[in-house]
């Protein structure tokens, strides 16, 4: 006879069900939105289903009992630990399946790493990480279109000119490159193009690192 079937284990399960509420310990589902099952922590070879302490086990719906057991993806228990901006949609959440651009890791003990977009990186985490982390990118390419644009660049001949906490910054050509000069000390780095290097001036400027560039790569 299964031994899930004994009247033994279905008191156990009653049990079990009941001192956690009658609710999915993870989701907090009810009995009557899900089907309940008791998850056993660990198992011990030779021991009936319910010879256990009640605290050896607890109750779980049916999905998250086989997300315990890893036979499909958890929907809890996941950890963001980093993200990257891939410069095109390239990328693939592997949750969804939507295109990306930008790609957040997170972690499960369980199941390793997923790269996934950022609805799912704050449904998985229970955060809205990906979220704050999105309006803050969003926010930084905002303020540099507009200081790409702004009125304060002045033309000096073949020279871009402005002026900024006391500092001479130009943006002159180099060649067939730009190059940046500060206070008459020309960067080491040169760019393609007047936005790539208006741009590193602004992500100097915006990172609060416009002394340390001054003092690292300018000659």
């Amino acid at each position: 006879m299964n031994l899930y079937k004994k009247s033994q284990w279905k008191v156990f399960r009653d049990t079990v069900f009941e001192l956690d509420g009658n609710v999915c310990s993870v989701c907090g589902r009810s009995k009557e939105e899900t089907i309940l099952q008791v998850h056993h922590k660990k198992y011990i070879r030779g021991r009936n289903p319910w010879e256990y302490a009640t605290q050896e086990c607890i109750t779980l719906c049916r999905g998250c009992h086989a997300a315990e057991h890893g036979l499909i993806m958890p929907k809890h228990g996941w950890e963001y630990v980093g993200d990257e901006d891939l410069g095109d949609l390239v990328g693939k959440c592997e949750c969804c399946g939507s295109s990306l651009r930008y790609i957040y890791y997170i972690l499960h003990q369980d199941w390793g790493v997923l790269e996934v977009g950022t609805h799912c990186c704050d449904l998985l985490t229970d955060s809205n990480i990906a979220s704050n982390l999105k309006e803050s990118r969003q926010r930084y390419e905002e303020r540099r279109e507009r200081f790409l644009s702004s009125s304060r660049w002045k033309q000096n001949e073949e020279i871009l000119v402005i002026k900024q906490l006391g500092y001479f910054i130009e943006i002159r050509m180099n060649g067939q490159m730009f190059s940046i000069t500060i206070n008459g000390k020309r960067s080491y780095k040169t760019y393609q193009t007047i936005d790539d290097a208006k741009s590193k001036v602004f992500e100097v400027i915006e990172t609060g690192k416009l002394m340390e560039y001054f003092n690292r790569n300018l000659k």
